[in-house]
């Protein structure tokens, strides 16, 4: 329950006995007992409650913006289900998950809506290009509503990086197209029960699931086989080099983390943004330690 808690205080996010209960990685336990072990908690300091709220940090601050982000990210997710049904159009896209802040149900003012893609095969690069060419041309390279920055295909849907950064983001990802995709999804990362076993599947009554417009199916068709193979190698070999000229100062290990390339994989993340929340939580577990051995 704290390792739960310090996780979600590196983002001074305070959370509910549910959301704990879910963020567990246990399954030997109840909400029941989880509400009891928080009030012995609370009564020794070691975690401050405040309504419904927990967290390890005692202000009253982190709730109002949870509060009011929470708010936000509801009013966003009517525009992040309109950008997805937009995205769905476009040649070989096949699903649609949010990702980052608003999959989790918070927003600020300057997030962006994040969304991971899957693709048909071996068309992860192609689908990449022309959803980027598209932003630059017609949205003047907003990230605003459409930040695209993970894609893969949907013959490799199993996320190889196993830890609690990778499993929280992906137990969280809230599917908007592609109903049978998701699911299958699911399916390949059944590892994040590891992590997380009480952590509920999401619900897919809203995913939206049409079938292929005219222009999607013959694009698609024109583009299939061995043009569509040769725009895929094109555009691949376009973002690597890219990304090796305007990121030339990151070592190579941390490239390659920052930066999934192959076939069937695309992840853009240049803040390295996995490294430093597990960086922090290893801090944020040491000050939980630290603070139950002065509470013993």
């Amino acid at each position: 329950m704290l390792r739960t808690l310090a996780y979600y205080d590196i983002f001074s996010y305070p959370l509910t006995a549910n959301e704990i209960y879910y963020n567990l990685g246990e399954n030997h336990t109840s909400i029941e007992e989880v509400e009891t072990i928080l009030t012995k908690l609370s009564n020794d300091n070691i975690v401050f409650q405040k309504g419904n709220f927990y967290q390890l940090s005692n202000n009253d601050e982190f709730i109002i913006r949870r509060n009011k982000g929470n708010q936000l990210a509801e009013k966003r997710l009517q525009t992040a289900r309109r950008v997805s049904g937009f995205i769905s159009k476009f040649p070989f896209i096949r699903g649609i998950m949010l990702s980052g802040s608003i999959s989790k149900g918070f927003m600020e003012e300057d997030s962006d809506i994040d969304y991971f893609v899957v693709t048909h095969p071996n068309r992860v690069w192609f689908s990449r290009l022309i959803l980027m060419l598209f932003k630059k041309l017609f949205l003047l390279n907003s990230k605003k509503n459409f930040c695209i920055n993970y894609f893969v295909d949907s013959e490799n849907l199993e996320i190889h990086e196993k830890n609690v950064f990778t499993a929280t983001e992906i137990v969280t990802l809230l599917p908007t197209y592609g109903k049978d995709c998701y699911e299958k999804f699911y399916r390949e990362n059944l590892w994040i029960k590891d992590f997380f076993p009480n952590f509920p599947k999401r619900d897919t009554s809203e995913v939206l699931d049409r079938k292929n417009g005219v222009i999607k199916i013959f694009l698609e068709k024109l583009l299939g086989k061995r043009l569509g193979n040769k725009l895929d190698d094109l555009s691949m070999s376009i973002f690597e080099n890219f990304y090796r000229i305007r990121y030339k100062n990151y070592n190579q290990e941390e490239f390659k983390l920052a930066f999934k390339s192959s076939k069937k994989e695309s992840k853009h993340h240049p803040k390295f943004f996995q490294k430093k929340v597990l960086t922090e939580f290893e801090s944020k577990i040491k000050l939980v330690e630290d603070r139950l051995n002065v509470s013993h």
